[in-house]
């Protein structure tokens, strides 16, 4: 058996940022990332839109941890460049697009919701919207079709889902965080969890963080738990763009989406897969679809050339909000999974926050986020 004072299992975004904030907290402690470097996990497969700001109203506690999640970015994002560690960054703003006029009536309700939650929550991540019209929507991203408006956020960044993890990753063992590959299993006795198993061999802590993503409830399963999280293949489309210059993120009422990186590659996507199960592949059908939309909504993709597809299984929760913090009854755990496709947005926020819960230094999480609202 092996002493630890923390363990976090699950190895995306979520996971390396409660590691890195459980070691800051205490440098003295022993704290283990456990990852089976399984395929398919939905950090590594991201588009990258870092935005608090989204078309659906999910509620206030949704709204609130999406706003504070962009200032967690504001600080970290300097914190990582200073240790030498790019995290793939880039404020480029945002266009949500309205394609016709139909769309185009709805843009002043979308402002008149966007600045109220500007007006309340601040900037951070937003900047100040703004309707703009069709012509200027031409003049700032030059590969799309002809649109009728658009919405602009011109403070949203856009961020490389590999490099921050990286970057987090980067930094926490530079700290000291160790590192175990390998498939974990929760260790529990009595009315709490005492610790991990991984290959056989177990590692005991005082808290463990599950950040494992949409396989989460296999992990809890055995304790007889669930988060209600259930999986949600995405697929989208990397190119490299000739322009070779950041644009704007545009994205449709459809929720299609093409972002522009500064080093020219080129993102379109995504598709939501909800019959997908775990299987983590790339389809065919999937390709088909993210190439239909993506040259109707911006012909100018058509010049772009061809660099990969990737696909990944997005933990997506039943009720459209993150589960987040401890189960009345079980002492030791601490879970953070459901982050849907906001996981670039909310991942190194939420993960911070799990961190806290485990040391018992985080404020009591909204019953709306709480795991015990799962428990029958």
């Amino acid at each position: 058996m092996v002493a630890a004072d923390r363990v976090v299992v699950g190895g995306g975004i979520v996971g390396w940022a409660a590691a890195l904030d459980l070691l800051e907290r205490d440098p003295r402690r022993r704290v283990v990332v456990v990852d089976d470097d399984r395929d398919g996990r939905a950090t590594a497969a991201g588009a990258g839109i870092a935005t608090p700001f989204t078309r659906r109203d999910r509620g206030p506690e949704w709204t609130r941890l999406m706003f504070e999640a962009m200032r967690t970015y504001a600080a970290l994002v300097p914190r990582l460049r200073d240790a030498g560690l790019e995290p793939g960054h880039e404020v480029v703003g945002r266009l949500l697009v309205a394609r016709d006029e139909a769309e185009a009536a709805t843009l002043p309700e979308v402002l008149e919701r966007a600045s109220s939650q500007v007006a309340t929550f601040g900037t951070t991540g937003v900047g100040r919207p703004e309707q703009v019209d069709a012509t200027a929507v031409a003049a700032l991203h030059p590969l799309l079709a002809p649109a009728a408006g658009a919405l602009l956020l011109p403070d949203v960044a856009q961020v490389d889902g590999r490099a921050v993890t990286s970057a987090l990753r980067a930094l926490a063992r530079r700290l000291g965080v160790e590192e175990r590959h390998g498939r974990a299993e929760l260790v529990a006795a009595g009315r709490g969890v005492q610790g991990v198993r991984v290959d056989g061999e177990t590692v005991a802590a005082d808290a463990v963080v599950v950040a494992a993503g949409a396989w989460t409830d296999h992990l809890l399963e055995p304790l007889g738990l669930r988060t209600g999280t259930v999986p949600q293949r995405g697929q989208i489309v990397h190119a490299r763009n000739p322009a070779r210059a950041p644009l704007p993120i545009a994205s449709t009422v459809d929720e299609t989406y093409l972002l522009c990186f500064g080093d020219g590659r080129l993102v379109l996507g995504p598709t939501r897969e909800d019959d997908s199960g775990f299987a983590a592949a790339a389809t065919l059908g999937g390709l088909h679809e993210l190439l239909d939309r993506g040259r109707a909504f911006a012909p100018g993709v058509a010049q772009a050339q061809w660099l990969e597809v990737r696909a990944g299984v997005r933990p997506i929760s039943r009720d459209g909000v993150p589960t987040l913090g401890r189960f009345d009854d079980v002492d030791g755990l601490v879970v953070a999974t459901g982050l849907g496709a906001h996981g670039l947005t909310v991942g190194p926020h939420v993960g911070a926050w799990a961190a806290a819960l485990a040391d018992g230094v985080a404020g009591p999480v909204p019953a709306a986020l709480s795991p015990q609202r799962w428990v029958a």
